[in-house]
């Protein structure tokens, strides 16, 4: 899927990080807890036209995904 992706992870020191990466923008935000990162996840999400959130296990296997799309026809469509 084209547009930006986003994925939530947790460090091996109990941060959570948001690392976000788009055909123009690769961003990282830190939080201290998992509501924190999937709050702002979902926001970024929200805001923009394609987006991807993965959230994934300590090891990186992928644990959970979501597509989120804006546009005129998709009157914001969340796929899980």
């Amino acid at each position: 899927m084209p547009g930006t992706e986003l994925s939530v992870v947790r460090s091996r020191d109990g941060v959570w990080s948001v690392n976000e990466r788009g055909p123009s923008r690769v961003a990282i935000a830190y939080f201290p807890s998992k509501w924190g990162a999937m709050k702002h996840a979902v926001r970024v999400a929200r805001a923009k036209r394609r987006c991807r959130i993965a959230v994934l296990e300590a090891d990186g296997a992928v644990q959970l995904t979501r597509d989120y799309e804006q546009g005129p026809d998709s009157h914001h469509v969340e796929t899980p």
